[in-house]
């Protein structure tokens, strides 16, 4: 193993210890989970009494109140939302919907995306719940009620091309500072989408070195630790060996500096670090993560692995389609010619023809008409 090889590992593990300590989330509260609620379905936490936040949302959700005190009303909704143990939910269904339609997820509240969307198809917005007002769409979008979503599993390392939302810099940024981050292609596992162009993620700065000199450059390192599959739940990725391999061979060099890694490809980084001067990066730099351990995913079903099953049949049909005009043909156009017909020579006396008319078998030249009667 080559040395460089050596230190990416070594900054590799480094990097996924960060992660154990910038992204691990404890166990939320319920206050956490409404204010999470809050923002995927109206786009920002909203103000007012507990009840009445809790029972809007069962409105849109259910139609009706829940039972149980607000702890257990708020975790039925969050169940609701995110929970695919028992089947897809909400999220997943929504996001299998916009990717259908446009090939991208859209970022937002529930209730905007699903007027976007009935817009979209039926000019107008619907009525009813978000699971009445998606099995609607569903119909109209795929043929049926049910969405074509799968169970699948994601293996650790899987790669997945990400860019930033956000302007990075060491000037401003501080140790523990999120940056945003978004899907821009899509993963595909054994045909099912697993993650779509524009589902979020998030970065947490782990280092930061301003510029002091002219012989102290900037510097920040970053761990890449959550995104959103395409069923909603949150996927821990890192920065490993094989995204920052990945990142090389494709000349990445402003999304290496990201994790603190210099390129070692043909270009040089004068765009990203320069003597004494800080890194200031603007928002849509490109770099790979990758996923850190095996995960299932309700994946959406694209029937992409179906494509070349035709080609098969098709190619069989060509070879045969030839052999028929061939031999058949002959028998029934051309019947055995019979024998010879005998024709019975006039009498010598009714042959007023001359001689050098007459046939070379020494018939006269009367025309004979032969009939098949077959």
């Amino acid at each position: 193993m080559s040395w460089k090889k050596f230190l990416s590992g070594v900054l590799a593990a480094s990097l996924i210890f960060s992660a154990s300590t910038f992204c691990s989330a404890a166990e939320e509260s319920a206050n956490e989970k409404l204010v999470r609620i809050e923002v995927d379905t109206y786009g920002a936490e909203q103000s007012g009494a507990l009840l009445d936040r809790i029972s809007a949302l069962e409105k849109s959700y259910s139609g009706q109140n829940m039972e149980g005190n607000m702890n257990a009303r708020i975790e039925a909704i969050y169940d609701i939302l995110y929970d695919n143990s028992a089947g897809p939910a909400i999220l997943a269904k929504i996001n299998a919907l916009e990717w259908n339609l446009n090939h991208e997820v859209a970022i937002g509240g529930i209730d905007v995306r699903l007027s976007a969307l009935e817009n979209q198809i039926f000019g107008k917005n619907g009525e009813g719940t978000f699971n009445e007002r998606i099995r609607a769409l569903a119909k109209a979008s795929y043929g049926e009620e049910i969405l074509p979503i799968v169970q699948v599993q994601v293996p650790a390392n899987t790669l997945i091309k990400v860019e930033t939302t956000a302007p990075v810099g060491s000037k401003v940024m501080q140790e523990g500072d999120a940056i945003p981050i978004r899907v821009i292609s899509d993963v595909f596992v054994d045909g099912s989408l697993v993650f779509a162009k524009g589902l979020p993620g998030e970065g947490i700065v782990t280092s930061v070195r301003r510029a002091k000199n002219i012989f102290s450059n900037g510097k920040i390192e970053t761990d890449f630790c959550r995104l959103k599959s395409i069923d909603g739940q949150t996927a821990q990725i890192c920065t490993g060996v094989e995204a920052q391999e990945e990142m090389n061979a494709s000349e990445m060099a402003r999304g290496l500096s990201l994790i603190g890694k210099t390129f070692s490809g043909k270009k040089g980084l004068s765009d990203v670090f320069s003597l004494g001067k800080n890194i200031d990066l603007p928002a849509g730099i490109e770099l790979y993560v990758q996923i850190k351990t095996p995960l299932v995913v309700y994946g959406v079903r694209t029937g992409d692995s179906d494509i070349p099953a035709p080609a098969e049949p098709v190619q069989p049909a060509l070879n045969i389609e030839p052999a028929p005009p061939v031999e058949p043909a002959p028998a029934p156009l051309e019947p055995e010619p019979p024998a010879q017909p005998v024709r019975t020579a006039p009498p010598a006396e009714a042959d007023p023809l001359p001689t050098e008319d007459k046939n070379l078998d020494g018939s006269d030249g009367e025309i004979i008409e032969i009939v098949d009667e077959e």
